[in-house]
């Protein structure tokens, strides 16, 4: 099953000596259940990944550092166009699912604003199910073994790690795990709900609905390339994908109905650092942002669309899939926090995972394998104005030990 050529890499000797040992990985993820190797991703993502909203605790003050999100909390529908334009805060007009969130649990200016710490705590939580539910939604369609290798993958990217690596009350964990359940349920109600929860967590969720249209699409046809798009538009009856449809167009009827009596707005513009016109200068200086939001899972991508392009009944599917990666990679280079917004992207990434294991190349194995080390080995990097590293909670001890203090205090 695992055929690598006589003048095999360091790299490739020690997968040799890895998948050739006694206790395979086959046969390791056969004997252990998909909750434990999901507790183990868990950790690991834990272990390299500083929780950077930890340091709310050595802020004496958080109500007034943070006072734009304590203000959205207790007033939800009032505009932010008081707050400077280019500031994160401005840009959370329509963001209300956290806030209404945190209104329920209680957290609010009465107190210091420490308290904040638990829906930051609670977002972390949230990866154990969304690990769950990614390798639940790829096992449906393929090995459980694939399933663990790319779910080990994204382990190694944003997209796990935007749980624990939040300390500017972007929620891009809350928005990843409320689209992958969209993916995940079968139920039409939940698969709204959970669309809903997501674009009103982030804008850039309704600019990922074609991806998950796209998905719902496919698993309506166990993932045959052929799409039959007339038949998922069909009112007679309403299928999941349409679901989707009807998800982004009362997002946006609720959006500007709310906008027009409430007088909100976000702002655009190259003072607010969303604009259309900044993608030249994006592309130019900050490409290789493509790259690193997806690392190794871009070589999946990429041999998957070669062969649906080469097969004369997938070319359809083939460039809707261009065309909603190309609108999302516009948008995530009109503005400056390019990895948070690419990122937004993986039901696309998913979708070519799956599809890709259906091509039964014969190296496919190797390749996952390959892919996923490339995402686990190569230190995340999240790109904004530059790449910045995401620090390891394992050599962040001496940045713990005074916000352990302070927590116990």
């Amino acid at each position: 099953m695992y055929n690598f050529p006589s003048d095999i890499t360091p790299l490739h000797s020690y997968l040799r000596i890895m998948i050739n040992s006694k206790l395979s990985v086959d046969l390791l993820v056969t004997r252990v259940s998909q909750w434990q190797i999901t507790l183990l991703l868990f950790l690991f993502v834990l272990l390299f990944t500083f929780p950077k909203y930890l340091e709310i605790a050595n802020d004496p003050f958080p109500i007034k550092t943070y006072a734009y999100f304590f203000d959205k909390i207790n007033h939800p529908l009032t505009s932010c166009d008081k707050i400077s334009h280019e500031t994160h805060g401005a840009k959370i007009t329509f963001r209300l699912t956290i806030p209404l969130l945190s209104n329920l649990l209680g957290i609010d200016s009465h107190h210091s604003g420490k308290n904040v710490l638990w829906i930051y705590i609670l977002q972390s939580s949230l990866l154990l199910p969304f690990l769950y539910f990614l390798q639940s939604i790829v096992k449906r369609y393929t090995t459980k073994l694939n399933a663990v290798l790319f779910a080990a993958a994204c382990s190694g990217t944003y997209l796990a790690k935007s749980f624990f690596w939040d300390y500017d009350f972007w929620f891009d964990g809350f928005a990843y795990f409320f689209m992958l359940s969209a993916l995940f349920f079968k139920n039409r109600v939940l698969i709204f709900l959970s669309l809903q929860l997501a674009c009103w967590t982030d804008e850039r969720a309704l600019i990922a609905l074609p991806g998950i249209y796209l998905f719902l699409l496919l698993a309506e046809n166990n993932f045959d390339i052929s799409l039959k798009i007339s038949e998922s538009l069909s009112l007679s009856k309403v299928r999941p994908s349409l679901v989707v449809i009807f998800s982004g167009l009362a997002y946006l009827f609720i959006r500007h109905f709310l906008g027009y009596i409430f007088k909100l707005a976000t702002p655009l513009g190259e003072a607010s650092g969303v604009s259309l016109s900044l993608i030249p200068f994006q592309l130019k200086h900050r490409l290789i942002g493509i790259f690193l939001t997806f690392e190794g899972l871009w070589l999946i991508f990429a041999i998957m669309m070669y062969y649906i392009y080469k097969s004369k009944k997938g070319l359809l599917l083939f460039w809707l899939i261009t065309l909603a990666l190309t609108i999302q990679l516009l948008v995530a280079y009109s503005v400056f926090d390019i990895t948070r917004s690419v990122t937004y992207a993986f039901p696309l990434i998913i979708t070519a995972f799956i599809l890709y294991t259906k091509l039964e190349l014969k190296d496919s194995q190797r390749m996952v394998l390959t892919a996923t080390l490339l995402c686990v080995l190569v230190p995340t990097q999240f790109f904004i104005f530059y790449p910045r590293q995401i620090p390891w909670t394992i050599l962040s001890l001496h940045e713990l030990k005074p916000i352990i203090k302070n927590l116990l205090l």
